[in-house]
C-alpha cells in the first residue's frame, strides 16, 4: 500500500478517496501551517530530459481552514460526503502528458460549504 504523509484526519480521509485518481507512484502529502494543511499530490512520468514524457505533476488541495476546524466532527455521512465533493471536483482535472504545453500544476480550492456535520 501506498504511504500517505498526513496528519489531519479529513485529509487523511480524503487522500484514501482520491487514490485511485492518480498514478500509483504519486507521493502524497500534508503541506503547509498546522492550522491550515493542504494536501499534495505529485508524481512524475518517465522519459527523457527534455522530451514532452518527463514532466513532474502536481494537484494542491487547499481546504479553508474553517472546514478543517470542523472535520472532528463531521459524521461518517458527513465525511464520506465531503470526500465525494472533492473526488467530483478532481474528476475535471486533464494531464495531457503528450502536450509539451500542458498544465502540469493544478490547484483546486475547497471552500466551506455547508456540510452535514
Amino acid at each position: 500500500m501506498r504511504q500517505l504523509h498526513v496528519r489531519h484526519p479529513l485529509l487523511q480521509d480524503i487522500a484514501q478517496c482520491l487514490l485511485d485518481l492518480f498514478p500509483s507512484n504519486a507521493d502524497v502529502s500534508e503541506v503547509g501551517p498546522e492550522q491550515a494543511p493542504s494536501l499534495f499530490m505529485s508524481w512524475r512520468t518517465s522519459g527523457v530530459a527534455n522530451h514532452p514524457g518527463n514532466v513532474a505533476w502536481g494537484v494542491h488541495y487547499r481546504f479553508d481552514p474553517q472546514l478543517l476546524r470542523a472535520g472532528p466532527e463531521f459524521t461518517d455521512d458527513a465525511r464520506r460526503a465531503m470526500c465525494n465533493r472533492v473526488r467530483e471536483m478532481s474528476r475535471h482535472l486533464r494531464f495531457d502528458y503528450a502536450d509539451p504545453t500542458a498544465t502540469s500544476l493544478f490547484v483546486v480550492d475547497v471552500a466551506a460549504s455547508p456540510v452535514a456535520a
